[in-house]
């Protein structure tokens, strides 16, 4: 039965995370060092206290265990007569801390790389072109392709070098029919011939076109593959011009969820001429990027996908079997595939790229250091926080995380002069959303369901949490720094609230988005050094409850993603999803047609509804901060609106 989705604007949610906006037009204040002998300086120590209110975790990554291909971490920790200590390092206090700085002053994106590209998966209707990449006479140059089928028989010539996630093609000659290797340990996926050829990505080949019955294929009009390549081997001489055989490069993608019939051999034709040298190195860049990504396994988690490992081979050897669009001007290695946009990060965040010199320096670089062409060390220095009093730890496997999605425009996007939702980084008027920040659960401080699974996959790990009620101290040494620097510096870490039971609070740790690592961090004392009667010494103070009040940029926005109510009250906080006919949450593992990536791409579907509008993600200063779920219902109830009838004659909605 075809499946349908409906969205049901009885099931409330709150997305995990929100931006503190960062205008394109906002000028960010960039001054020099100043001399310090022209104004009053301070140096001392801030005595800190932090509080768990949710559950905690720092995993050591050095102590990883995979069960499985499913990874466990212990909390991260120092070993004192035997025994082991729960330890937060400096590094994990520092970032939030900084993060919290740099939005509250509005400061640089320190942790920005130079050249950031942005890269979006393209879409079925928007399928790219085949080519040919080669590198002549000290540049680029793009070629047209035609495309003929590799056909992979599941089964294999060989029976232990066989791809089971091929479906066979039938109707074609004997000959016309190759086996396709997994992904090695370490290797790229590999063509058998049935002489036992084996042929790489990039390869050059020669073979026989048969193009009669379901030989070529077309799609709207555009032949998908000129034909099927049979009778494959290696090309070993010149072919003779009255040959019948063609000469071609090997191109073997990925593997995917849905079976396909093979791979692709790529016929060189004549040059595309859309592109600009300047254009085609361009693209090629964010080809690299691409391939980056690809073969990052904290972003690409996709089962048995080998990173395209032969792409250097056949940019050596012969040329580099590619996929194109004209209009956009970008290459990609899949016609369905990832590929860059034009625009980088680092040009849409305007004046809020990273410091690189002393004599322009964002308020945050200039209390916490930075590095560039003159590099500049902290004024201040986290020590690691170590446990104090009880505590408990406790192993637990946490739920799927989602990784950032740059590409979903109606979460990280915005457009800065009209309402309507960008199409592309490139669109004129483009922003990007903001900072991120997560918002807290209290839920979580006493449901474990809110971050725990029940089943350890490689999709997931294990972690030793510190539980809600352990308590930290550690230390902030300052040295050199202003009188309106150590004020905000202590409101970025209490938030103008020094006591334990304060409502605004830091994230850190691992799994945020899933409720994780809320904690409330108080100043105990400021103790600093002072010059008395020809003599330095400490004067030390216990700090206001309420602290002192500077003025800050963004500090309204703050408050509210800081609070440990969240975002809304008694609105769940979770990850965009689907849920079932009865309005529940599918469980673990899932059908694809089950997964929570459907919300997503039902969301920004071209034919929309009226009545059913493309949902952003609310401003963080919008007092209704939910979202709605979809919910999977059968095409049959849909059609008879049974669906509708019955949820309008529900009252109240769920929570």
């Amino acid at each position: 039965m075809k499946v349908e989705y409906k969205r049901n604007r009885n099931i409330k949610f709150i997305n995990p995370y929100t931006f503190i906006p960062t205008p394109k037009n906002q000028h960010v204040k960039r001054d020099g060092l100043q001399p310090q002998s022209s104004i009053e300086l301070h140096t001392g120590i801030l005595k800190c206290r932090l509080f768990v209110r949710t559950p905690l975790g720092i995993p050591d990554t050095q102590l990883e265990k995979v069960v499985n291909d499913h990874s466990e971490y212990p909390f991260f920790s120092y070993e004192q007569q035997g025994k082991r200590f729960p330890v937060i390092p400096g590094s994990s206090l520092r970032g939030p801390i900084r993060s919290v700085f740099e939005a509250a002053s509005d400061s640089c994106f320190s942790t920005l790389r130079k050249d950031t590209g942005l890269s979006r998966r393209v879409g079925n209707r928007e399928a790219y072109k085949p080519g040919i990449l080669k590198w002549e006479n000290g540049s680029w140059h793009l070629y047209k392709a035609d495309r003929y089928l590799l056909a992979a028989d599941p089964n294999g010539i060989d029976t232990r070098f066989a791809d089971k996630n091929y479906k066979k093609y039938e109707g074609l000659p004997q000959d016309s029919y190759i086996s396709i290797s997994k992904k090695g340990k370490d290797g790229p996926r590999i063509a058998r011939t049935r002489e036992g050829e084996e042929l790489r990505f990039g390869d050059e080949v020669e073979f026989l076109a048969y193009t009669e019955g379901k030989g070529s294929y077309e799609k709207n009009g555009y032949p998908v593959w000129k034909g099927v390549a049979r009778d494959v081997k290696r090309k070993k001489s010149e072919i003779d011009k009255n040959s019948m055989k063609k000469i071609g490069l090997v191109y073997i993608g990925e593997t995917f969820s849905s079976k396909k019939h093979g791979e692709s051999v790529f016929v060189c034709g004549q040059e595309v001429k859309e592109f600009s040298e300047e254009q085609l190195r361009k693209a090629y860049e964010g080809l690299l990027e691409t391939l980056e990504i690809y073969r990052n396994p904290a972003i690409n988690r996709s089962k048995g996908h080998s990173g395209y490992k032969d792409f250097e081979h056949a940019k050596k050897e012969t040329g580099i079997p590619v996929w194109y669009e004209i209009d956009d001007k970008k290459l990609s290695l899949a016609s369905i595939g990832r590929t860059f946009f034009r625009t980088s990060l680092n040009e849409l965040v305007g004046e809020r790229k990273p410091c690189i010199n002393r004599k322009e320096l964002c308020e945050a670089c200039a209390l916490f250091g930075m590095t560039g062409e003159e590099s500049l060390g902290s004024r201040i220095r986290i020590t690691d926080a170590n446990v104090v009093g009880s505590y408990t730890l406790k192993k637990v496997t946490l739920k799927i995380l989602g990784q950032p999605r740059y590409s979903y425009m109606p979460f990280y996007a915005k457009s800065s002069t009209i309402t309507v939702i960008p199409k592309s980084y490139d669109d004129n008027n483009v922003e990007i959303a903001g900072r991120k920040f997560y918002w807290h659960n209290k839920k979580a401080s006493e449901d474990s369901t809110i971050y725990s699974a029940t089943e350890k996959n490689r999709m997931n790990s294990t972690l030793e949490l510190v539980m809600p009620e352990a308590e930290f101290c550690f230390d902030i040494y300052y040295d050199g720094i202003t009188q309106e620097q150590l004020e905000k510096l202590m409101w970025c870490i209490h938030f103008g609230e020094n006591q334990k039971n304060g409502d605004l609070c830091h994230k850190l740790g691992h799994g945020k988005p899933l409720g994780l690592g809320s904690v409330k961090i108080v100043i105990e004392e400021k103790s600093e050094r002072i010059f008395q009667d020809g003599v330095y010494v400490w004067d030390k103070e216990t700090p206001l409850l309420e602290g002192t009040i500077p003025e800050l940029k963004n500090m309204k926005a703050l408050q509210k993603v800081m609070s440990f109510k969240g975002g809304g009250e008694d609105i769940s906080i979770m990850y965009p999803d689907v849920f079932d006919e009865g309005g529940k949450p599918f469980s673990e593992p899932r059908k694809n047609e089950e997964a929570r990536h459907i919300w997503y791409a039902k969301n920004k579907e071209p034919k929309r509804n009226q009545n059913d509008p493309t949902e952003m993600l609310p401003n963080v200063m919008k007092r209704d901060q939910a979202l709605h779920a979809y919910e999977k219902i059968s095409s049959r109830d849909y059609q008879n609106n049974s669906w509708t009838n019955s949820r309008n004659s529900k009252k109240g909605g769920r929570k």
